[in-house]
């Protein structure tokens, strides 16, 4: 043992506990013992996340404050502690030497000077992105290394009439940069088998990593600057399916720059040049790649889902939206949960349709049409429903039944439900979910 039974029972004596037995002093010098070596574990994974190989009195004081002890007072991590060793009979002491210092040499020192006084300057740290060469700011790593090179000015690049210059510099190898560069190539391809050749590989490739920041803002980009070209905007969309699926790639800290341009793409009021275009089938798209990242992303940001089925909500009930906006906030609030369906679709429908209504019943041709796929979304929206009631019995389809639904979802959906094939188990699962509302809010 390091800590000797004869130091216990001299502790002892000194604070007047004289002739412990044997037994007890082996017993605490062990308890002891482990005591200590717990301390210096725990100082020296201080010392380590220090960055240092020398352990400190900090370390130890540290060590002693997360147990809860007070720690040692008295000891100075930058002075250095010397021992002396005094011999008392046959065991050797060792104590810390106190050094004397004369009153009288003490007088006579001459005083300190002065502290000076905090004064506070102001400097430019950095001017549009450039630092300048002034004593308060560091050397730039640059002309420390002396890479004549490096010295070079920052290349100027414009985006949206402003001239910027980038603080960051990203270093790619010319394979790489020859890869992007095929890829982007091959996206505006009119061949369909070139596109998914690129998609594929996008999708599965595993060295791609220092790419992902720029396949990303080539989705962003692409989305903000062909929004009515439909063909352009459906090849994007592949290309954030292609990045999330492909296992071999991080891309959960660029998730807020993609789901900007998915919501784009699902509530945006013109895709395309024609409104018979299939412009459709891009947000029904959008919205199951919305409802992919809120079940991946979902239980690491809790708020993830939430905040979309807000922004959808809010395009939902919104009148001075147009019909296209309120198809998308339809279709991506279904492809989130029933759950959502339940609490945020269901109890607006009846107003909505009131709103339907009075839009289709203008003489223009795009309302009719754009009117019909809302309807189709919101009767696609109780069907999905059902699968949260499939342990229910279809009601009996009766004018009875069917003025109960025209009191949840209007006249006129409830005349769609009706008609369709699935009816009875749309009324049973509209009923259970309003009776299930109603016991809510009692």
């Amino acid at each position: 043992m390091i800590y000797s039974k004869n130091t216990i029972k001299n502790i002892s004596e000194s604070i007047g506990i004289p002739k412990l037995k044997d037994g007890i002093t082996t017993a605490m010098a062990q308890d002891v013992e482990y005591r200590l070596h717990e301390i210096i574990a725990e100082a020296m994974k201080f010392m380590r996340h220090s960055k240092r190989t020398k352990l400190t009195v900090t370390d130890i004081n540290s060590a002693l404050r997360v147990r809860n002890v007070e720690p040692i007072y008295g000891f100075e991590t930058g002075r250095p502690i010397k021992f002396h060793k005094a011999t008392a009979g046959l065991e050797d002491i060792y104590y810390v030497d106190d050094e004397q210092i004369g009153l009288d040499t003490l007088l006579e020192e001459p005083l300190p000077s002065m502290p000076l006084d905090t004064v506070y300057t102001a400097h430019w740290l950095a001017i549009e992105g450039v630092q300048p060469r002034i004593q308060q700011n560091p050397i730039p790593i640059d002309e420390e290394s002396g890479d004549a090179a490096a010295k070079k000015p920052a290349k100027i690049q414009r985006q949206d009439g402003v001239d910027t210059i980038p603080l960051v510099k990203h270093v790619l190898s010319k394979e790489l940069q020859l890869y992007y560069e095929c890829i982007t190539e091959s996206l505006q391809s009119s061949d369909p088998v070139v596109k998914s050749t690129a998609l594929e590989s996008i999708s599965i490739d595993a060295g791609i990593h220092q790419l992902v920041t720029y396949f990303v803002q080539y989705v962003a980009v692409t989305v903000k600057n062909n929004l009515h070209n439909l063909e352009v905007l459906k090849t994007t969309m592949a290309v954030a399916r292609a990045i999330r699926r492909n296992p071999n790639l991080f891309i959960e800290p660029y998730m807020h720059q993609l789901i900007p341009s998915l919501l784009t793409c699902l509530v945006s009021k013109q895709l395309c040049e024609s409104y018979t275009e299939d412009h459709w089938s891009l947000r029904d798209g959008a919205a199951a790649q919305i409802s992919e990242i809120c079940q991946q992303f979902g239980q690491t940001y809790h708020t993830l889902q939430a905040r979309i089925a807000r922004t959808l909500l809010r395009a939902f009930l919104d009148p001075t939206k147009a019909l296209t906006t309120h198809y998308g906030a339809i279709v991506g609030l279904t492809k989130l949960s029933t759950n959502i369906i339940q609490v945020l679709i269901l109890p607006n429908i009846k107003t909505y349709m009131s709103l339907l209504d009075v839009e289709m019943e203008k003489d223009n041709p795009q309302l009719v049409h754009d009117g019909q796929h809302c309807r189709d979304a919101l009767l696609n929206a109780l069907r999905v429903l059902t699968s949260s009631y499939s342990d229910l019995e279809p009601v009996n389809l009766t004018h009875i039944q069917k003025n109960k639904l025209a009191d949840v979802v209007g006249n006129t959906l409830a005349g769609i439900v009706y008609a369709d094939a699935e009816g009875g188990k749309i009324m049973a699962a509209v009923a259970a979910a309003s009776q299930e509302a109603n016991s809510q809010s009692a």
